[in-house]
């Protein structure tokens, strides 16, 4: 029983490194060739772990060729346009002052109800508001809204608007973030005195703390049960 368990610990943790090497992006982020790597990654890494007989070292072998590999191609891809537009393809417009193009709907296989859908997650009802819309590479679609339907920004309206200092976590769960509390400018000092001054004495017993250079606070205690 220990050895399935081992293994595909092992898997596991290779696995979540390889990906950490190919860098951060989420799914619907991802590039064709990103996905498919990470189809490949699943399919090789579930045939060691389901089959004993089969050699551990000939499922991280794959693995690590197919991330090498995704790896290898991305920075040839950093220098040569012409290579990321053979894998990634090329942003195609759909919509232009309000009216939709068809010949590029049939082309990118995509139905009005998942142009719409994109609209109205992006707060968008109204088709006419939209000045340009573009499929990206990646699946998703960007869109700009005409001038007189864009909100209104403090540059439009000629203010003047004071910079906000940035909320950082210090305290999550109980575990504290040291370089956060370093950044926010405080000691731990001044965080015993805030866990005092909300009658907590340790910090196992907050749930949540963020604070800002100003001292501004969001404090949640962690509830019990």
């Amino acid at each position: 029983m220990l050895v399935p368990f081992f293994r595909t610990l092992i898997l596991y943790i290779f696995i979540i490194v390889a990906f950490r090497l190919m860098g951060k992006r989420q799914v619907a982020e991802m590039q064709a060739t990103e996905f498919v790597i990470t189809i490949l990654v699943s399919a090789v890494a579930s045939v060691p772990m389901q089959d004993l007989n089969i050699p551990l070292l000939h499922g991280i072998v794959p693995i690590l060729t197919l991330i090498s590999a995704e790896i290898f191609i991305s920075v040839i891809s950093l220098r040569s346009m012409k290579l990321r537009s053979i894998l990634s393809g090329k942003p195609i417009k759909i919509i232009t002052d309000g009216v939709i193009d068809q010949k590029a709907l049939r082309k990118m296989r995509i139905t009005l109800d998942d142009v719409f859908e994109s609209l109205r997650l992006k707060d968008v009802f109204d088709l006419r508001t939209v000045q340009f819309a573009q499929v990206e590479t990646n699946g998703q679609i960007s869109i700009i809204l005409t001038p007189e339907s864009q909100p209104a920004t403090p540059t439009d309206l000629s203010l003047s608007v004071p910079k906000k200092p940035r909320m950082e976590i210090l305290v999550s769960d109980g575990a504290l973030y040291p370089q956060n509390l370093t950044a926010t400018g405080h000691t731990e000092k001044w965080l015993k005195n805030v866990l005092h001054q909300n009658g907590v004495e340790q910090l196992k017993d907050v749930f949540l703390l963020c604070a800002d250079e100003t001292g501004n606070l969001i404090f949640y205690r962690k509830e019990k049960g």
